[in-house]
């Protein structure tokens, strides 16, 4: 009889153990909830500029230090680009021989889609964007540059044309290297010009 006594508080004791255990570890969890949350993960205050996704190659997306237009209008240039249409609106104002390297160069690649990073304003008064095209099985990273230019003997400053200045594009990579050799670099994509 004392055996089963044992026995029996010593599931008893062995059941408390086990039910402090668990409510502290809900209590935990209650807590732990409470913190604030990543900068990464929680979504943009008022009055903050907004949050994009990150490419692995080219850093940050979205419009960047640049102004709107500016981004709209590369924009417009990278879709004519990877949809393959040279007489674009955006294209209309550069040069035969830049839109002929640029659809040379990217027409191999077969592209499907398109990422555009951050702009800045450069030293020269051009507006720099870093691009990356997707292809079906490779793509290629390159900085587009885009430049501003005022309406002749126009007095007002809004009057004026977006065209596309340069477009230096690097050697194409194939998609698998890329996701092997970023998989754990998580850095931005470094400016070097």
């Amino acid at each position: 009889m004392i055996a089963g006594n044992r026995s029996r508080n010593a599931r008893i004791a062995f059941f408390l153990l086990a039910l402090s255990l668990i409510t502290q570890k809900i209590a935990s969890q209650d807590t732990a909830g409470n913190q604030a949350v990543p900068d990464g993960l929680r979504r943009p205050e008022r009055g903050e500029a907004p949050r994009y996704p990150k490419d692995l190659v080219i850093g940050e997306l979205g419009r960047g230090e640049a102004s709107e237009g500016a981004y709209l209008f590369a924009r417009n240039i990278l879709a004519a680009i990877a949809e393959g249409r040279r007489d674009a609106q955006a294209l209309e104002n550069t040069g035969y021989i830049l839109t002929e390297n640029i659809f040379d160069e990217v027409r191999s690649l077969r592209p499907r889609s398109y990422r555009l990073g951050g702009g800045k304003t450069e030293v020269d008064g051009c507006v720099s964007f870093l691009v990356r095209i997707i292809g079906q099985q490779e793509s290629i990273t390159g900085e587009l540059f885009i430049r501003w230019e005022e309406a002749a003997g126009e007095e007002n400053s809004d009057a004026g044309i977006w065209f596309l200045d340069d477009l230096i594009l690097e050697e194409k990579r194939t998609l698998a290297d890329i996701r092997d050799s970023y998989r754990y670099d998580f850095s931005p994509y470094e400016r070097f010009y």
